[in-house]
């Protein structure tokens, strides 16, 4: 959090001074954020888990479904259309995110029902025939996510936790490979289906053919400049950096770079060594969480503290990915970096239910 308001200052001059925000405009909203997250993680760790880990987990899924559901309903005075997507809630000055609270509330519904249904010695056929139920349960919500917030890389975090999740409860390794296959033929007709991803998707194919691959050909009517420059920051920035406060690429060219490109930002102004250092924080912390997890005796607190530390795992290297053209960029913030209220309290709640559940772990 600390890193993540040093470049909340740092990255996001050029958008304060054409949109004449004050100096300290972001990085003030930033660390009333990441104050009160952290409270709420200090707040949560005290409680005894026996008594409030499962209230605490239907509340968040309760209310965030109940978001989910009621975004396409809301009129634009509540819920804006930006970029042709409803995926926030206009609270005041503030603009919050259902679907950051969703991805916590689906972690704990998943491992509070898998510990009671997921079996050992179920066959391949009894097994299909019960995650169909999971599949069409989150399925709706999968598909008001995908259609009216027009976010396919939540839906893609979601549904491989989902996997993951069931391969740690005792699914088979055949249920778990079935569901990533399906998962590719979603994104695949995810794509195919809208014009506007497929015209960004060839953007991407462009890119990457041109970067690694450049005897291919694949022709593209539409620019990927954001990706483009971002590969230029971290090209810049090469092994220790510009300093930080010295980027060049944060003036205009990237203009995400406070949040979807926070890692382009940070490697243009710290080089390798910056996101080296980046790269070793979140390993360690995402190694602490799966700690807690194998200590844990009870299933549901081990699958719980599994899924939030794969959902950081993910979304960190999704975004990594992305900003340097290996895969499409998806919109996924950098956990604990990027700018953005609702995923650093929705984190901060999920951290704080992970301490609160290390009380119970076993200590050897």
């Amino acid at each position: 959090m600390l890193i993540g308001a040093l470049f909340s200052y740092s990255l996001p001059v050029y958008l304060e001074y054409v949109k004449h925000l004050g100096e300290y405009h972001f990085v003030f909203r930033y660390i009333f954020f990441s104050m009160l997250g952290f409270f709420i993680m200090i707040s949560l760790s005290k409680l005894n888990p026996d008594i409030w880990f499962e209230r605490i987990g239907w509340i968040i899924l309760i209310f965030s479904a109940i978001l989910v559901i009621a975004m396409p309903f809301l009129p634009e005075s509540i819920a804006p259309i930006i970029n042709g997507a409803r995926r926030w809630i206009k609270l005041g000055p503030f603009k919050f995110a259902p679907v950051e609270f969703f991805k916590i509330g689906v972690i704990f519904f998943l491992s509070w029902s898998f510990t009671r249904q997921v079996k050992g010695g179920y066959s391949f056929k009894e097994e299909i025939k019960l995650i169909m139920r999971y599949i069409i349960i989150l399925g709706v919500f999968w598909y008001l996510i995908l259609a009216y917030q027009s976010d396919l890389g939540q839906v893609m975090v979601m549904g491989l936790i989902f996997a993951f999740l069931l391969f740690t409860a005792g699914g088979r390794f055949q249920t778990f490979t079935l569901i990533l296959a399906g998962g590719i033929l979603v994104f695949i007709a995810a794509i195919l289906s809208s014009g506007y991803r497929y015209a960004r998707f060839k953007a991407w194919l462009h890119l990457m053919t041109n970067n690694f691959f450049p005897s291919i050909k694949v022709e593209s009517q539409m620019s990927y400049g954001q990706v483009k420059e971002s590969l230029n920051a971290i090209y810049h920035g090469g092994i220790i950096g510009q300093g930080i406060g010295n980027g060049v690429f944060k003036l205009g060219f990237l203009s995400d770079v406070h949040t979807d490109f926070v890692l382009a930002g940070i490697a243009e102004e710290t080089g390798i060594i910056g996101i080296s250092v980046i790269i070793f924080l979140m390993l360690f912390l995402v190694y602490r969480i799966y700690k807690i997890a194998n200590r844990q005796e009870k299933k549901e607190y081990q699958l719980f503290a599994f899924g939030v530390g794969t959902l950081i795992m993910i979304q960190f290297i999704f975004n990594g990915l992305g900003v340097t053209s290996l895969i499409p960029i998806k919109g996924l913030t950098v956990p604990f970096l990027s700018y953005g209220g609702s995923s650093l309290l929705a984190l901060s709640t999920a951290i704080g239910m992970v301490l609160m559940i290390s009380k119970k772990a076993k200590l050897s």
